[in-house]
Formats: C-alpha cells, sequence, structure tokens
C-alpha cells in the first residue's frame, strides 16, 4: 500500500537533511519505494499497513538524532488523500479572494476543542472545513502584503503538534503517484 508523511517544519538541504538522507531513512525503516517531493519533506513510500507505526517510529528516530529535535510524521494513505482531493473541501470556502488553500494534518483525530470556524481577527485568514484528521482554511488575497497562515493558532487550540501543506502540492503528489501506479 502506498503512503505518504508529511514532515513536520523541515526543508530538504538544511541541517544536514538531504533528500537522499531522509529517502535511506525511511527505507532503512523498512519502506520500499521511498520518492521524496518538493523540498518540504513530503514522501511518498510502500509499506504494509500494520508496519506504518514501526517505519513512522524509526524514521522521527532518526531525524530526531539527525536534527536535535522531535520532527513528527504525519502519514496518510494515497486513497486517504484521494479522498480529501475528490471531497472538495474548499467549495465552500468563506470568501473568493483567496491566496492559499490550506490542509492541516493531524496525527490523530481532529480534537473537540477546535469549533469551526476560527477567523483570524485581521481577517487575514479562516479556518472552515473539518475531516476527521485534517482542518481546511484559507489565507486571503491582499494587494499590500502576504497575508499570516493558521498554522500557529491551529496548533495552540489544538494543543499539540500540527503540520500544514497548500492543497496544490496533496494534488501534485497525488497526480505522480497516480501516473506512476
Amino acid at each position: 500500500m502506498i503512503h505518504v508523511a508529511f514532515v513536520r517544519a523541515v526543508m530538504i538541504g538544511r541541517e544536514g537533511l538531504h533528500r537522499a538522507v531522509l529517502l535511506d531513512m525511511f527505507e532503512r525503516a523498512g519502506a520500499t519505494d521511498a520518492v521524496s517531493y518538493i523540498s518540504t519533506g513530503n514522501v511518498s513510500f510502500r509499506v504494509e499497513p500494520a508496519d506504518v507505526a514501526a517505519i513512522v517510529e524509526s524514521v522521527e528516530s532518526d531525524l530526531e538524532r539527525l536534527l536535535e529535535r522531535p520532527t513528527p510524521l504525519y502519514v496518510r494513505t494515497l486513497d486517504d488523500l484521494r479522498g480529501l482531493l475528490d471531497d472538495d473541501p474548499f467549495a465552500d470556502a468563506p470568501f473568493d479572494e483567496v491566496h492559499a488553500r490550506l490542509v492541516t494534518f493531524f496525527r490523530g483525530e481532529v480534537p473537540a476543542t477546535i469549533e469551526l470556524p476560527v477567523d483570524a481577527a485581521n481577517g487575514d485568514w479562516s479556518v472552515f472545513g473539518r475531516r476527521r484528521r485534517e482542518v481546511v482554511s484559507v489565507t486571503r488575497a491582499l494587494p499590500d502584503r502576504q497575508p499570516q497562515d493558521p498554522g500557529g493558532v491551529i496548533q495552540r487550540v489544538a494543543g499539540q503538534p500540527v503540520t500544514t501543506r497548500a492543497i496544490g502540492t496533496i494534488e501534485r503528489i497525488v497526480t505522480k503517484l497516480d501516473g506512476a501506479s
């Protein structure tokens, strides 16, 4: 089965974390066909569902040794990501002038402490949609500045680390994986 790991808070090529190093971590942990996408630590790999937890534990341990800080993985199956895209989570976005469409991944279920919608006081963003293990948000297209994103607020409200990706990143990964199948 194909899985995709979204590695939190890394940039490939920094802090000694090169693409080959990251892929080797997955392969040594028992994953096969590991492929890296973009520079923000997105890796697809094949593994039996029963072995995912062991892969995650091993790679997180290797990352912590290398980076000297906890670096969690957020893993979804390719089918999970296809389902996310098929659900068209941005169809009901609260405003039209959108700068970014974002998906925030949780390790487990989205905590009940997150009551939607959550809107930025300055109007920069809105977290408006929920799935079992993700929330979706949009940032406004502003003429005079880059909008803030809601990741830090989501993390504080949830009381746990999360990681966020643009929907376009997820679309590109799914398209590449579907083309390779």
